[in-house]
């Protein structure tokens, strides 16, 4: 029997005798999608080798336990580690797998498998569920309510998980919950079906959902349109007190303090939009206010050193869900990175007499710098040849590539966003090609996200479309501005990754090396990214300074001065002569220090900690614009220039099959020690399974390559050893050339047995030379088994195949 036969005939009966109703099983529940791999300027989507979970057990609208089954003529532990993998990905502590008449059990709480005669009952299982989750005695009418049912929206696996683990730990009673989701995962959707389920239960009576941009305020209200006109938004000094769901940003509430007007008891959840932001600056007060509420933050990022604030807030995430890990399941696209540096990147700018400084009164031409650096650039100077050279290798990209998809360019200020818009423009001939979007109210922002019109074909802006906006089309994120923060950086990358009409992947094109803020998070198969710890001992070194202002240069007295590294913090004030020394810090190399004071802008930089002398820091006169220094007459080259593609994502053939050499290369050193892997079943699966951790795969070069009759070995003999490249056909053929003499002294029926499995392997390849190819229904007809355990004897049958392969895999060439 087929699987899906196998399913319905023998697996489904057997959960009705356990007394499963058929509403309480459902089928093939979507766990993953096509999975997308680059190639060149092209993509290729990829099937997974199973993207749902045959059967997911729910009691009372609560998934409880999953089922994976195998063909009737399988072996029921071929499903085994697919079950296992269901069962975390679905947060379940029972999952099983079966081919019909063997079902092996698999424990999460006891991590103990084994096989049983029957599947446990729903009253049972739900026991187990509850028990282990620690719901007993709990009110979980929010869990056990019917989500929304939305006939245009996939449902996903993971965003299921998200739900169930986000109400479990409310209705468990903790206060502060956090949710963690790569940009583009769905959170706003995750939020909506969490209150849904709370509302329509009767588990709550009102909910805050609070963003800091008015966009994502709308674009939560629009998202959450089933409530109907139970919704509401806070625009003013007022608020409707008979609405069930309310949206606002902190803007509002903050506007002569609404939000102290409104009772501190008034909402039962607060949802806080994008809470990466630190837990000391905007929404900090209101959640104060309001702390008889649960608090349930949603960011896009993961625990690193500038958000350590939030994560010490809400505590651990109840749930997580990586970029990489969302590119791996098909619900994100891969990225491609083009570095581009200039000269004066890599090097700094060196002033000479030769280049023309154009400066207006206010500038004092003795505070000029003899060398400037990439964060001075278009902050502290304007370098115009350099901006033009950044729009020139744009444009190359756009002609060399034809894709004119859209793109944000991310720039210092609003000044630096103007010149590389008209820059452009100028470039490409067109007044309409780009445009600057710096602001929430801008005409072109609504035109720029409509994928429908081709121009603008460019959106510069500094930092407003950062974080929370879709624009699923966009296909470009361009760094012409330095970036230092690895959750902005995170946030700015997410732009590109949303699925699409027509799009299989995007571009990051960096000029200022923002992409080495990388990481597992980011990259597939990495997932968990990387950990910041404390910092350790010895605390041994020293920092000191004046803090002075940038423009009269008079020293600052009691300035707030703090450093920072990790979770450590020390803070001081500056004395009378703008003075201050900070003893006994961390022994890392550089620390970060923010300094505050009224009427200046706040000053935050990393600064090295081996100076012997005392630093000086400038602070900027709040309502005062710095005066750039423009800088012209500059001889700009190209410094660096690559490609570069992450585990897998793959730029041309020839790049990824290199990637896939450089792997084997790693592993294996000679084409005898890939034979001797090769014809060991557990050593060659093992060996597959670590190169396709590494996104390493042999089944997208056989895509690539159209060579779906060629054994996995010999592609990676012929890419990495220069071996002849022979088809399963060949081998099959060498090997009776060879063999013809022994296999001409078995009977027919013998004959046709070995002639039946060397056709299986002809298809399939070397995993269908086992012993458990016997068990197909095909073979039991033939009563392979029995045929060869007269000849063999029941001892012979494993040799049988080992020389088989031997034989298959035979020296038919010179290494």
């Amino acid at each position: 029997m087929s699987e899906a036969d196998t399913r319905e005939n023998l697996v489904v009966p057997k959960l009705k005798d356990s007394g499963w109703k058929r509403t309480q099983i459902e089928r093939e529940f979507p766990i993953r999608k096509k999975r997308y791999y680059i190639n060149g300027e092209d993509y290729i989507p990829i099937e997974p080798p199973k993207k749902f979970a045959d059967i997911v057990l729910k009691v009372n609208n609560v998934i409880v336990g999953v089922v994976e089954v195998k063909e009737e003529h399988h072996r029921a532990e071929e499903g085994f580690k697919q079950a296992k993998d269901y069962a975390e990905r679905l947060n379940v502590p029972i999952s099983y797998a079966t081919n019909g008449h063997t079902i092996i059990v698999y424990d999460r709480r006891t991590l103990e498998e084994k096989p049983v005669d029957n599947f446990l009952g729903p009253n049972e299982l739900y026991q187990i569920y509850k028990e282990w989750r620690g719901l007993e005695n709990v009110n979980i009418s929010p869990l056990e309510y019917l989500e929304y049912i939305n006939p245009e929206y996939e449902k996903r696996a993971y965003q299921e998980t998200a739900v169930k683990n986000v109400i479990e730990a409310i209705v468990k009673g903790q206060r502060k919950v956090l949710l963690t989701m790569a940009t583009g995962t769905g959170k706003t959707y995750v939020s909506f079906q969490i209150v849904w389920k709370f509302i329509k239960s009767g588990y709550f009576t009102r909910v805050l959902f609070l963003a800091d941009r008015t966009f994502l305020r709308d674009q939560a209200y629009e998202k959450y349109k089933p409530f109907k006109k139970a919704r509401s938004k806070i625009l003013g000094n007022t608020y409707a007190k008979n609405r069930k769901i309310y949206f606002s940003t902190y803007q509002t509430l903050y506007g002569n303090d609404l939000y102290k007007k409104i009772p501190r008891d008034f909402f039962d959840l607060i949802i806080i939009d994008e809470c990466h932001r630190s837990r000391y600056g905007d929404w900090g007060a209101i959640l104060d206010h309001f702390n008889t509420a649960y608090h349930l933050g949603m960011t896009a990022t993961p625990r690193r050193e500038d958000n350590i604030d939030v994560y010490d807030y809400f505590g651990k995430p109840v749930f997580e869900y990586s970029m990489g890990k969302a590119i791996e399941d098909g619900y994100l696209v891969p990225y491609k990175i083009y570095r581009i540096l200039t000269n004066v990147d890599k090097n700094g700018l060196l002033l000479d007499p030769t280049m023309e400084v154009v400066y207006d009164d206010e500038i004092q031409l003795d505070k000029l710098k003899k060398v400037y650096y990439q964060p001075q650039f278009e902050r502290e100077i304007s370098l115009p040849e350099r901006t033009k050279l950044m729009c020139k290798e744009l444009k190359k990209i756009y002609e060399r590539t034809g894709d004119y998809s859209k793109t944000i360019v991310f720039c210092v200020d609003i000044e630096h966003a103007e010149q590389v818009e008209s820059t452009l423009n100028e470039l490409m001939d067109r007044e309409d090609f780009a445009t600057e979007i710096v602001s929430e109210d801008k005409d072109d922002l609504p035109v720029f996200r409509d994928g429908e019109r081709k121009f603008p074909v460019v959106a510069t802006t500094v930092d407003l479309l950062s974080t929370g906006i879709d624009i699923p089309p966009l296909k470009n994120i361009v760094f012409m501005r330095p970036v230092g923060s690895t959750v902005l950086f995170k946030q700015i990358i997410g732009r590109g990754s949303r699925l699409s009409k027509n799009k299989g992947f995007f571009r990051i094109i960096d000029f200022t090396n923002a992409t080495r803020l990388i990481d597992g998070w980011d990259v597939p198969s990495g997932g968990k990214g990387l950990q910041i710890e404390n910092p350790e001992a010895p605390f041994d070194k020293q920092l000191t300074g004046f803090v002075v202002d940038a423009y009269t240069n008079d020293r600052i007295e009691n300035a707030r001065v703090k450093v920072k590294v990790g979770r450590f913090e020390k803070l001081t004030f500056t004395d009378e002569k703008g003075f201050f020394i900070l003893n006994e810090l961390p022994s890392n190399e550089t620390v970060k220090v923010i300094i505050t004071k009224d009427g200046y802008t706040m000053f935050t930089r990393r600064v090295e900690t081996n100076n012997e002398m005392p630093l000086t820091f400038e602070l900027k006169s709040q309502g005062r614009k710095q005066r750039k220094i423009v800088i012209e007459g500059i001889h700009i080259t190209l410094a660096e220039k690559v490609e570069i593609e992450l585990n897998g994502t793959s730029i041309s053939k020839a790049e990824y099959k290199k990637y896939i050499k450089d792997n084997v290369l790693s592993a294996v050193h000679s084409l005898d020690e890939l034979k001797n892997i090769w014809l060991n079943d557990k050593k060659r699966k093992d060996f597959l399974k670590r190169l396709a951790e590494k996104n390493a795969r042999i089944e997208v070069l056989k895509y690539l390559d159209n060579m779906n009759d060629v054994d996995s070995f010999d592609i990676i003999a012929h890419l990495v050893f220069n071996a002849p490249l022979l088809s399963t056909n060949e081998r099959v053929k060498m090997f009776f050339n060879l063999h013809s003499q022994e296999v001409e002294k078995f009977d027919d029926r013998e004959r046709e047995i070995v002639f039946s499995i060397l056709e299986k392997y002809k298809r399939d390849g070397i995993d269908n030379l086992t012993p458990d190819v016997l068990n197909n229904a095909d073979m039991r007809e033939k009563n392979a088994l029995k045929v060869l355990k007269n000849i063999l004897g029941l001892q012979g049958i494993r040799p049988f195949f080992e020389t088989l392969k031997s034989a298959l895999y035979g020296n038919y060439f010179s290494a």
